[in-house]
C-alpha cells in the first residue's frame, strides 16, 4: 500500500525554493573548485610563482574540502540547518574576497583552504537537509535539482574562467562570488528550515576530526610545492602531514564514536569503489587541469581558446549520464569499469602525441568520448560503492565516501603538477604516466567478481 504524502512536511513553503539554493549553492563549491585551472599561468605570473606552484590552490581547496565533510553532519544538528547552512556561505564569500585580495601565494593559499571549508558546508549542510526530510514522492525530483547544476558545473568552469581571466583578471574569480554568497545567505535565512525536527546533536569527535583536518591541509599543499624542492621546510611539512594523517587513521581505528567509521571498507564493493576508484578519481581529475595548461602553455592558446576546448570533454561527462545507467544494468559494474577505464587509457596515451598543429576535428572527438568514457566510469563507481552496504551503515559509509573523493582529487592534482614540473613540463610523458597509472586500476577492477552488485542492478 502507498501512504499518502505528509501535507505537513510536503508543502512546506521552503520545499523547493531551498533545493534551488541548496543546487546553487553545489554549483558555486564545484565551480570554484576548478575554475581557475585556465587562470594557473596568469595568476602564476602575477604573484611570482611557476604554474606547478600556482596549482596547489586547487589542491589545497579539494583537501580543506575533504576535512569538513566529515563535520557537517554534527554542524547541520548542532547548529541547525538556517545557521550551518548560511554560515557556510557567508564564510565561502568572505574568503572568496580574501582570495581575490591576497597579494602573495602563500596568502591565496591560505583563503582557498577556508573557502573550501565553506563550499564543503552549505553544500554538504544543503544537501543533508533537503535529503533527510524530503517526501518521498518528491525525492527524485528534489534529487534531479540537486544533481545537474553540480554537472553542469566543470562544463561551464572552463570557458568562463577562461573569460574572465583573459578580460577583468584572475581575480575577479573570486570576488564574483561576493555578491552571489550574500544575495544567497539573505534567501537561506528566509527559505531553509530552522533546525531538523526530532534530531538531537551527536557528540563529535574532536580529536579525529583535529588530527585529519590539520593532516589534510599540511600535507596537500606541502606537496605542491614542487618549487621548494628538496628544502628542509618543504620535506619538513610533507613530513608532519604524514605523521598526522597516519595519526588520524591510528585514531579513527581505535575511537569509540569515530568521525569517520573505517569499518565499512570490510564491504567488497565500498573497499574497490573507494580504492581503485580513488586512483581512478585522482587521475581523471588531473586530466582537464593538464589539458588546460598544454593547451596555453604548450600550443600557446589563450586562456578563453583553451577553457572552450577543454569544455568538449565536460560536454561528453553531462551527455553521456543516461547512458552511463544503462550500461551498467546491461552489462555490470565489471566490464563498464573495465571498458571505461581502457578506452581512457587509450585517449591520454593519443592525447600525448597531440600537437599544437593537430586539426580540431581529431582533437574534439577525443575530447568528447574521454568525457563520456569519464562520467560512465565515475557513474559505476559512485553507485557501485553503497550495494553492499547496509542501510543502517549508510550513515557511515556517505560521509567516508565524500572525503575520500575530494581528498583523491586534492593528491592527483599535487602530484600530477609535481611530476610535471619534475619532468621540466614534458606534458607527453606526463600524460603517458597518468596512462600507466589509469592501466593499473582497469587491471584492478578486472578482477572484481563477476556478479559484483548484481542485485542493486536488478533494482
Amino acid at each position: 500500500m502507498n501512504s499518502a504524502p505528509n501535507p505537513a512536511t510536503a508543502d512546506k513553503p521552503w520545499n523547493l525554493g531551498f533545493a534551488l539554493l541548496v543546487a546553487v549553492a553545489g554549483f558555486m563549491e564545484l565551480f570554484d573548485g576548478t575554475v581557475i585551472q585556465t587562470a594557473l599561468p596568469t595568476l602564476g605570473r602575477d604573484l611570482g610563482a611557476d604554474v606547478a606552484t600556482a596549482s596547489i590552490t586547487i589542491a589545497a581547496y579539494f583537501a580543506a574540502a575533504a576535512a569538513t565533510i566529515p563535520i557537517c553532519a554534527w554542524l547541520t544538528d548542532r547548529l541547525g540547518v538556517r545557521a550551518a547552512f548560511a554560515g557556510g556561505l557567508v564564510l565561502f564569500a568572505l574568503a572568496s574576497l580574501a582570495c581575490g585580495a591576497s597579494p602573495n601565494l602563500g596568502l591565496l593559499t591560505v583563503a582557498r583552504i577556508v573557502q573550501g571549508a565553506g563550499g564543503a558546508v552549505m553544500m554538504t549542510v544543503g544537501q543533508i537537509a533537503i535529503l533527510r526530510d524530503a517526501p518521498k514522492d518528491k525525492l527524485l525530483r528534489i534529487t534531479a535539482y540537486l544533481v545537474w547544476p553540480a554537472l553542469a558545473a566543470p562544463v561551464l568552469a572552463p570557458v568562463i574562467g577562461g573569460i574572465i581571466t583573459d578580460t577583468v583578471g584572475w581575480r575577479w574569480l573570486f570576488w564574483i562570488n561576493v555578491p552571489i554568497g550574500a544575495v544567497a545567505a539573505w534567501l537561506a535565512y528566509r527559505l531553509a528550515p530552522e533546525r531538523a525536527e526530532g534530531r538531537a546533536p551527536r557528540k563529535l569527535d574532536v580529536i579525529g576530526a583535529v588530527l585529519l583536518a590539520s593532516g589534510m591541509c599540511v600535507l596537500v599543499p606541502a606537496l605542491g610545492l614542487v618549487e621548494q624542492g628538496g628544502s628542509p621546510l618543504r620535506l619538513g611539512l610533507i613530513a608532519a602531514g604524514v605523521i598526522l594523517c597516519g595519526a588520524a587513521v591510528f585514531w579513527l581505528l581505535r575511537a569509540k564514536q569515530p568521525l569517520l567509521h573505517l569499518d565499512v571498507f570490510g564491504f567488497d564493493t565500498f573497499r574497490s569503489s573507494n580504492s581503485a576508484g580513488a586512483f581512478y578519481r585522482a587521475v581523471i581529475a588531473s586530466v582537464p587541469v593538464i589539458l588546460t595548461l598544454m593547451f596555453q602553455t604548450g600550443f600557446g592558446w589563450s586562456a578563453t581558446t583553451a577553457g572552450l576546448v577543454v569544455m568538449v570533454l565536460f560536454a561528453g561527462n553531462l551527455s553521456i549520464k543516461p547512458f552511463a545507467n544503462y550500461s551498467v544494468r546491461r552489462w555490470g559494474y565489471r566490464f563498464v569499469l573495465f571498458a571505461s577505464t581502457l578506452v581512457g587509457v587509450v585517449l591520454l596515451v593519443g592525447f600525448a602525441f597531440v600537437t599544437a598543429e593537430t586539426n580540431l576535428w581529431v582533437l574534439i572527438p577525443m575530447l568528447y568520448v574521454s568525457g563520456a568514457a569519464r562520467s560512465t566510469g565515475f557513474t559505476a563507481y559512485m553507485s557501485m560503492q553503497y550495494v553492499d552496504v547496509p542501510k543502517d551503515r549508510m550513515d557511515y559509509a556517505s560521509p567516508l565516501s565524500n572525503t575520500v573523493h575530494q581528498l583523491a582529487t586534492a593528491f592527483g592534482l599535487a602530484a600530477t603538477i609535481g611530476l610535471l614540473a619534475a619532468v621540466g613540463n614534458d606534458f607527453r610523458a606526463t600524460l603517458l604516466a597518468m596512462a600507466a597509472v589509469l592501466l593499473v586500476t582497469a587491471l584492478w577492477v578486472r578482477r572484481l567478481p563477476a556478479n559484483a552488485g548484481q542485485v542493486a542492478r536488478g533494482n
